[in-house]
């Protein structure tokens, strides 16, 4: 909901034939343009507030990282429309999109190859598709969990030593020497005919099978947290990745561009059919993935599970008994009084 603008929250700044007004509205401040007769054109920006408590950032060492939700959160003004094509490229050949092969023996995922297509305006008006492809290896992701575990060292004094943190979790070697160490053994090839011989009985073997499990049952919507995620936060609408925080880290301002449009699915397939055959009237920025860091791979796991779960406590808090009620609050709230007949009393 937009509050009515006082001369607090009012700013008119003449720009060429139209003015550029703020208001106030409970996500943050909306910038618009409006002609000299007074009629609102096009959203220009918005400067957006992110909310750690509601699952909008993340802490990864030093700095903070958007998510998922707060990247959707954003897209509410920068309305970038994410696509889905029909076809994705695997190994030089055309297959259906997304593309997943499972284990014929357990039929759980080994591997996703996923493609999806961001459509929005650049600040300057243009139309800009973000185009993303994903190969997600789950197996290629076990590996390399396990060889972190091999790696960590403990710490005495907050400073590394050099001794393992988990010296009998896995050793590298070939299938056919098997280490005389106490155990029981399975062997991984890597590079073969190298690989790796876990111990499943460690602990630290223990939680890498149960985080592949993870991967295993939802790697697809895993691989589509990712690729939407770096779709939001590389159309040039929003185009950021790390943030400030203020207020003791609780809070977060981002400036977001957006232009509303009348696109239907006639005009977004046809958007889509001339970023794939190629146009020069629109931005195409392509990019395949085939790596994605540990913090994000974990992130999108952890979104993915609040949203099979219904968050930590499954749980949903009544706007009345939050510090800030959630997004859709006040526009139903809106909606409500839209709806009234006048004279109508609450």
């Amino acid at each position: 909901m937009v509050k009515k603008a006082d001369k607090k929250e009012l700013a008119k700044i003449e720009e060429g034939s139209g003015k550029k007004v703020m208001l106030t509205a409970d996500f943050g401040k909306l910038y618009i343009k409006v002609t000299k007769s007074g009629q609102i054109m096009r959203p220009v920006r918005a400067n957006m507030a992110l909310y750690k408590k509601m699952g909008h950032f993340y802490k990864v060492k030093n700095e903070f990282a958007i998510t998922k939700p707060g990247y959707k959160h954003l897209n509410k003004v920068a309305s970038i429309s994410i696509v889905t094509p029909l076809k994705v490229i695997v190994d030089g050949r055309e297959q259906p999109n997304p593309f997943i092969e499972r284990n014929p023996e357990t039929k759980l995922i080994e591997s996703v190859f996923i493609r999806k297509m961001g459509i929005g305006f650049s600040p300057m008006g243009n139309i800009v598709v973000v185009d993303k492809t994903l190969l997600y290896n789950i197996y290629s992701y076990f590996i390399e969990s396990i060889q972190s575990k091999m790696k960590k060292v403990e710490w005495k004094s907050g400073k590394p030593t050099t001794n393992k943190l988990h010296p009998d979790c896995a050793v590298i070697g070939t299938k056919e020497e098997k280490p005389e160490l106490d155990g029981k053994w399975a062997f991984y090839a890597t590079a073969p005919p190298l690989g790796l011989w876990i111990n499943y009985e460690d602990s630290a073997i223990i939680d890498c099978l149960n985080e592949h499990t993870q991967k295993q049952r939802f790697g697809d919507r895993i691989a589509q947290t990712i690729v939407e995620r770096n779709i939001l936060k590389d159309h040039p609408a929003i185009g950021i990745d790390k943030i400030q925080p203020q207020e003791n880290g609780e809070r977060a301002f981002v400036e977001v561009y957006g232009y509303r449009n009348d696109f239907g699915p006639q005009q977004i397939n046809e958007i889509m059919a001339q970023a794939e055959k190629g146009s020069e009237t629109i931005e195409v920025k392509a990019e395949v993935m085939d790596k994605v860091n540990e913090e994000e791979e974990a992130q999108a796991m952890q979104e993915v599970s609040e949203e099979e779960t219904g968050g930590d406590s499954g749980r949903k808090d009544s706007p009345a008994h939050m510090k800030e009620p959630p997004d859709d609050f006040h526009l139903k709230q809106e909606k409500k009084e839209s709806e009234r007949e006048p004279g109508e009393e609450g």
